[in-house]
């Protein structure tokens, strides 16, 4: 770790040292040909360049202390550092493949259940249509027979108002006719009645007469009484 530290810090001040003499001859000849307001502008925006890039270069060398102090502390040699952080590499890369075919086999069940749930869905709608057409069959039905129920009331009701009418007209009828039948019975009745009275004296005058004639009768065919009279044989 402290090779590679060192490696790159020298790295960067051949870089720094190589920058400086490129701006150093550009500033050379620059002053030779450009005017001073131009090489001062120049010289600022070099310098603002050369500030950042050294605050960067801190940084670096920032994260490289830091991690040189976290490898000290921890008592690992780079080699033993390098192979931990291998390992690691190695343990999350099979991590990865576990969480990626655990994910796949997630989406396949997703993938699965919304299949059987889209085909549940179609028999759903089927059974849904169905049960929607049945429901207006059945309206329908139920349209046409109370259709009928109130043909049928209706026509219930003016037979029975035929029925109340032909009763009204045969009781007025009847009324009308009653007071005729009565005066006519006893028109009959006064004729029959004379008769009756007068045939009944003439029974009793009938009997009277029968009885006598029957008295009479009866005393003719008796025999009478005689002394003497001898039988002619």
């Amino acid at each position: 770790m402290e090779v590679a530290e060192t490696e790159a810090k020298a790295g960067a001040l051949e870089v720094l040292a190589e920058v400086a003499g490129v701006l150093e001859r550009r500033g050379l000849q620059e002053e030779s040909e450009l005017p001073a307001q131009i090489l001062a502008e120049f010289v600022m925006d070099s310098q603002k360049k050369d500030r950042l890039l050294c605050s960067q270069l801190q940084v670096v060398d920032f994260l490289q202390n830091f991690l040189a102090q976290d490898d000290t502390a921890q008592g690992l040699d780079p080699l033993a550092s390098e192979d931990l952080s291998r390992q690691k590499a190695i343990a999350a890369k099979e991590q990865w493949k576990e969480l990626k075919a655990t994910y796949r086999e997630h989406v396949e069940a997703i993938r699965s259940a919304l299949t059987q749930a889209l085909i549940q869905e179609e028999e759903v709608h089927r059974k849904q249509t169905q049960l929607q057409e049945a429901f207006e069959q059945l309206q329908a039905k139920k349209q046409i027979a109370m259709e009928k129920l109130r043909a049928a009331q209706k026509q219930w009701q003016l037979q029975q108002e035929k029925c109340l009418q032909h009763l009204v007209e045969v009781s007025t009828e009847g009324k009308l006719l009653l007071p005729e039948a009565e005066t006519q019975g006893e028109a009959e009745n006064l004729p029959e009645d004379k008769p009756q009275q007068l045939t009944q004296p003439q029974e009793q005058n009938t009997g009277d007469t029968m009885e006598k004639d029957g008295g009479v009768s009866f005393k003719a065919a008796s025999p009478q009484p005689a002394g003497d009279v001898s039988l002619p044989w």
